[in-house]
């Protein structure tokens, strides 16, 4: 039975990542219980994101809910920022104690400055969420973890035979863990293992980017989001090639920004039949990255690409291939909606000593462990152009099989991250494919 009077209160994280991660957990919720969503940003930075860069999460946000401000930065006297947040929460708190509203964090509650008001806030009533859904697993030493902050072993996953392994007490001292519903990716999130977690409703999420609700706000508005951005070429496809720009800038190592100019050099010779989306990372230097472009496919050809700041999984519904000429988080956003990611380590002799007169070199052993990570994330690794354009023709020769939208396909089946009550409030435990209740029982 769905529930459509209850309000969620999510805060967001100061990072764009925050938002990108939780927000299709909050799509879902919202198909699956009727929730509605009140998003609020306590960075003016990550606010204007959303609001003038990133026009898919936005909209998915006015789909579900609405998004406030409330930094500092929200109007012109700071005074009367600080007080319409103070009044801002006296609202919520309200809301949570009378509607029965809830609050969702990943980890506010427990830091300045809600660490001491968090009491206010009715504990039953409140969702602690893992900070992030997935990306690139780097691996680490928990050796001398018990020389660190527990909180950064609580953030990680950890199964029970990796803490034997590393004799790690967890339940020594603990981090503050301030909820009544734990809601996490994975189930060896080493928050489900908290001492006090044993009380609280625990919930597995598989990837929520490949499930229903989102999977249908991208499917309905991808072709007008691709068209409103496509290049004025004329092309041969309707397909599109994609091209990471991870984060490049005048201080990046020398190989990085050599390999990404290799790349878009041997892209260009596609750019007749497929327009180029060139994805810029939040952080890069656009100034930079125009200079490489131009040195590498020339300002007479800018009606060949496009920079956009779409989402991926919007990309997606129209890219033959995606390629990346560094590592990134991307690379495994692609992989779920089964896009073949290209990673190209391309030397193209066209770079002025100006364009490399800041950058800087890497160890020999630096590189080794990023050719590492590119190639365990990449399905296609090229170092040649010949053997890159062997591929590019079996692509170019299926594309017209595959001209329009692609199908991404509804894996709420293949992961069931059912949330099988909209009841939060209930001490029940949501299983997922991995049956986490084994894994709970033991910290009962």
């Amino acid at each position: 039975m769905k529930v459509d009077n209850k309000v969620i209160y999510v805060i967001l994280r100061n990072k764009i990542i925050g938002i990108d991660s939780i927000l299709p957990t909050c799509v879902e919720i919202h198909g699956r219980c009727g929730y509605m969503f009140n998003f609020i940003s306590l960075d003016y930075s990550t606010y204007k994101y959303i609001m003038e860069d990133n026009i898919v999460l936005r909209d998915a946000i006015h789909s579900i809910g609405k998004i406030e401000l409330l930094s500092s930065d929200r109007y012109k006297s700071r005074y009367i920022s600080k007080l319409f947040f103070i009044f801002y929460f006296v609202k919520v708190m309200f809301n949570i104690a009378v509607r029965n509203d809830y609050i969702m964090h990943s980890a506010h509650l427990h830091v300045n400055p809600f660490v001491w008001v968090r009491w206010l806030f009715k504990k039953s009533n409140i969702i602690f969420m893992e900070k992030q859904s997935f990306g690139i697993e780097k691996a680490i030493d928990f050796t001398n973890v018990k020389n660190r902050d527990l909180k950064f072993l609580y953030n990680k996953r950890l199964t029970y035979d990796e803490i034997s392994k590393y004799g790690i007490d967890i339940y020594s001292h603990p981090p503050l863990l301030y909820a009544g519903v734990l809601i996490g990716y994975d189930k060896r999130w080493n928050y489900f293992k908290h001492p006090t977690a044993s009380r609280l409703k625990k919930i597995v999420l598989k990837d929520m980017r490949s499930n229903r609700y989102w999977i249908s706000f991208i499917k309905k508005n991808a072709h007008k989001y691709i068209e409103s951005e496509m290049p004025v070429g004329d092309f041969k496809s309707g397909n599109i090639l994609v091209f990471i720009a991870t984060r490049i800038t005048r201080t990046t190592d020398i190989n990085a920004i050599e390999e990404f100019v290799g790349a878009l050099n041997v892209l260009f010779k596609y750019t007749h039949i497929f327009p180029l989306f060139i994805k810029l990372h939040t952080f890069s230097d656009v100034e930079f990255i125009n200079e490489l472009v131009n040195t590498a496919l020339g300002k007479e050809n800018s009606a060949r690409y496009v920079f956009t700041k779409l989402h991926p999984a919007v990309l997606a519904t129209r890219a033959v291939i995606s390629v990346f000429a560094n590592s990134g988080t991307l690379m495994k956003e692609f992989s779920e909606f089964d896009i073949p990611v290209v990673d190209l380590q391309i030397y193209e002799d066209i770079l002025s000593p100006s364009h490399v007169s800041l950058s800087i070199n890497l160890s020999k052993s630096n590189l080794e462990k990023r050719y590492k990570e590119r190639k365990n994330l990449s399905d296609y690794t090229f170092t040649d152009v010949y053997n890159f354009d062997k591929f590019m023709e079996k692509i170019v020769n299926t594309s017209s099989k595959l001209d329009g939208i692609k199908p991404l396909v509804d894996n709420s089946q293949k992961y069931i991250s059912h949330i099988e009550s909209c009841n939060f409030s209930k001490k029940n435990i949501a299983e997922d494919i991995g049956n986490i209740k084994s894994l709970i029982s033991r910290t009962l």
